[in-house]
């Protein structure tokens, strides 16, 4: 019943909320907001326990970023990144050449490695697709549209 009847509060006020000074709220809607918070709270508690939760994946992406920093002299070898490629790979070749002239254009210098010639690190970061990407504090597996490498190579 309370959450239905949320709902329809909820929909019926989301057009009013969307312009509403949250700042600039009366006292009897502010007490009104704080009760609807309220039943919402206790009705569903486990929305507390989610926001005080750590991140999820946090300790595999410090396990990813230690490998990193564990290989990097290898990977990047003075470069900015990293593409492990293989010759039974039918993608690679279009993912060297997307990397290399979005990396050109922000000024980045890619390492192209053989995964075969690197068994130790194809281990380590668990390979098992390629291309393979490897950035500063992240891996990215298999062929990325260049769109969204683009978007990867930004944040460098």
């Amino acid at each position: 019943m309370i959450r239905q009847a949320l709902s329809l509060w909820g929909a019926l006020a989301a057009p009013a909320l969307a312009d509403t000074n949250f700042e600039a709220l009366s006292e009897s809607e502010r007490l009104l907001l704080g009760a609807v918070v309220r039943e919402v709270l206790l009705a569903q508690p486990e929305l507390v326990a989610q926001a005080l939760a750590p991140p999820p994946y946090r300790a595999q992406i410090a396990s990813d970023l230690a490998l990193i920093a564990h290989h990097a002299q290898a990977v990047f070898a003075g470069k900015d990144l990293a593409l492990f490629v293989g010759a039974d790979c039918d993608s690679c070749a279009a993912a060297q050449t997307e990397l290399a002239a979005l990396a050109a254009a922000r000024g980045l210098k890619v390492n192209i490695l053989i995964l075969k010639d690197y068994p130790d690190i194809e281990a380590a970061f668990q390979i098992d697709s390629l291309p393979f990407y490897v950035l500063p504090k992240q891996m990215l597996r298999g062929a990325m549209p260049a769109p969204v490498l683009a978007r990867f190579l930004d944040r460098l």
